[in-house]
């Protein structure tokens, strides 16, 4: 039989694994981590906005850009009652581009054009997402949009701002993020265009507490 000491041992090591099976379910279905506010540039309503919305995203991923379309929807049916912090969380083993277009796009916000840039790249996706060479898109949308392109090329050259992006990374990989997009609304995680809509139907009830 076992003994009083053995039995307590054998309760604090399964209350253990308990605690921290529950803790990885929390944490996949809420925020746990710490609040950081993206780049001015990045973000988008009011900062006392009722609901927030944490978006770690890839610009190369497809159903990214379908759930950005549900994303700026939102926030035009909801305006000054959302606050959207827009961070990058490119899949370097799958979009061999992703990491590029997350630097370029926050050189355009420098210049006041994230919004336009991500628009242009997403919109194209297709076609410069699997290029074999850095695709000629990038420069394209540079002169497009009228950015002064030697102070974009210092920017793009620049460690601190892929610094800024490693440290979206950093954070999406600290709140387990293994997917993209993967939203959290009011801290609540979403991952997919559906779950932020599912989400979404709330937002009204959300408005009225």
């Amino acid at each position: 039989m076992m003994n009083r000491k053995t039995a307590l041992k054998v309760f604090a090591a399964a209350a253990l694994v308990f605690a921290s099976t529950l803790a990885t379910l929390l944490s996949r279905s809420y925020d746990l981590g710490p609040a950081r506010p993206a780049p001015a540039f990045r973000a988008f309503g009011p900062e006392n906005a009722k609901i927030r919305i944490e978006e770690f995203t890839d610009l190369s991923c497809p159903a990214c850009r379908t759930a950005q379309g549900h994303v700026m929807q939102l926030l035009k049916l909801y305006p000054g009652s959302i606050r959207l912090d827009f961070k990058h969380h490119p899949l370097l083993e799958l979009h061999p581009w992703a990491l590029h277009a997350a630097v370029y796009s926050d050189c355009a916000g420098r210049q006041g054009k994230f919004e336009e840039y991500t628009g242009l790249l997403f919109e194209n996706q297709e076609k410069w997402s699997q290029s074999r060479e850095e695709p000629v898109q990038f420069a394209e949308y540079v002169k497009t949009l009228g950015l002064d392109a030697e102070e974009f090329r210092k920017c793009a050259d620049d460690p601190a701002v892929r610094r800024q992006v490693e440290m979206d990374i950093a954070e999406s990989g600290f709140k387990g993020v293994d997917a993209t997009p993967t939203f959290f609304i009011n801290g609540k995680r979403a991952v997919g265009g559906l779950q932020l809509l599912e989400q979404a139907r709330h937002f009204d009830n959300l408005l009225k507490e």
